[in-house]
């Protein structure tokens, strides 16, 4: 009877553990993939902006401005439903 308790609390503990393991699983997930929208916003809106700068002949160290306008645009209006 003392080997089944015992059992009983195992089992119990394995599954906070799994339970645990995936809730940090499915946070990471979605903080991977919300980092790569951005990451890959931002560089299109860097690249774009670089060459609309190349074309009129600025500087394109400014470029990463119009990244930075956009990918700020994005998060304002960005939500989760």
């Amino acid at each position: 009877m003392l080997n089944d308790s015992q059992s009983n609390q195992t089992d119990n503990s394995r599954g906070l553990l799994s339970g645990l393991v995936r809730f940090l699983s499915d946070i990471l997930k979605d903080v991977a993939a919300s980092l790569l929208v951005v990451t890959l916003t931002f560089l299109f809106a860097t690249a774009v902006t670089a060459g609309m700068l190349w074309y009129y002949e600025w500087p394109l160290f400014l470029s990463p401005v119009g990244g930075f306008i956009v990918l700020g645009v994005m998060l304002l209006f960005w939500y989760d439903s």
